[in-house]
């Protein structure tokens, strides 16, 4: 499918999905924004999917008081390095 023909999705993510993509940055810097976001959403729902992986709880339906779970926090590099 060429791109002239692709939906368009622009998204507002949350505080905490936000910081959940700039952990996976730091953790591939050589990944573009979009190849990130493409093969965080293909993998979260293979994860879902095949039932081996449990997602972390995000409590409430307001997504703006998400907080990035401390487990997946602690596994990532800070922005130092």
């Amino acid at each position: 499918m060429s791109k002239a023909h692709r939906i368009r999705i622009d998204y507002m993510p949350c505080p905490a999905a936000l910081e959940a993509l700039q952990a996976a940055q730091r953790l591939h810097p050589d990944h573009i924004t979009q190849r990130l976001i493409d093969r965080l959403v293909i993998t979260g729902l293979s994860a879902l999917v095949h039932g081996r992986w449990e997602p972390p709880r995000l409590h409430g339906q307001n997504r703006e008081q998400w907080k990035l779970p401390e487990e997946l926090r602690g596994r990532v590099p800070d922005s130092d390095g």
